[in-house]
């Protein structure tokens, strides 16, 4: 999972080392699930994005917005900034129940901290989670984790039916997406 942009990746890691720096010491690390582009760029190294979309395990005060924006020089020498969007909530999206239990840690010294424990969405997972908006970086998203063989249409098929029977409102959106979600995969598999 180093596939990511190595500027990217320690600009993240920099989100994370602030957050961690505004949390009082804690007997245990909490829990931080990556999701969006930026899971996608860490699996793939395709698209870099400028938001943190994350959860966390625990209820926590995130440190003030302007405080977790960094800027960043990527491999080109352009200059960037990412920011933590303060307004990812993975209950708006179709996420499995089980999406925490199956994230993987975020390996790289980069991402050593006593108080947050960084994971990233498992890769149907996190296809899965581009399924509700599915805008066009999103259909994006998906064929490229399709395309470095890291989930298959089958496997997003199985998880968005599992998920869904979690998911209360008119599913009748979220169902069309999924199977052209299931197309966009296929095309490219």
């Amino acid at each position: 999972m180093n596939n990511g942009s190595p500027s990217l990746r320690a600009a993240v890691a920099e989100i994370v080392r602030r957050i961690s720096q505004s949390l009082p010491d804690l007997r245990e690390p909490i829990k931080m699930y990556l999701a969006g582009g930026v899971a996608v760029n860490f699996y793939t190294g395709y698209r870099t994005t400028d938001d943190v979309d994350a959860s966390f395990s625990h209820r926590i005060i995130l440190p003030n917005a302007n405080d977790l924006v960094v800027s960043y020089d990527d491999e080109s020498g352009k200059h960037k900034m990412v920011y933590f969007d303060m307004n990812y909530n993975p209950t708006f999206a179709l996420m499995h129940p089980d999406f925490e239990k199956d994230a993987a840690p975020v390996e790289g010294k980069e991402f050593m901290d006593d108080k947050i424990k960084l994971y990233i969405l498992s890769p149907v997972d996190l296809a899965l989670s581009k399924v509700s908006r599915f805008e066009g970086n999103d259909k994006e998203d998906i064929a490229e984790l399709a395309r470095c063989k890291l989930v298959d249409s089958k496997a997003l098929e199985a998880r968005a039916d599992e998920a869904l029977t979690y998911y209360i409102g008119n599913q009748s959106m979220l169902k069309a997406n999924i199977q052209e979600a299931v197309r966009v995969m296929q095309a490219v598999q």
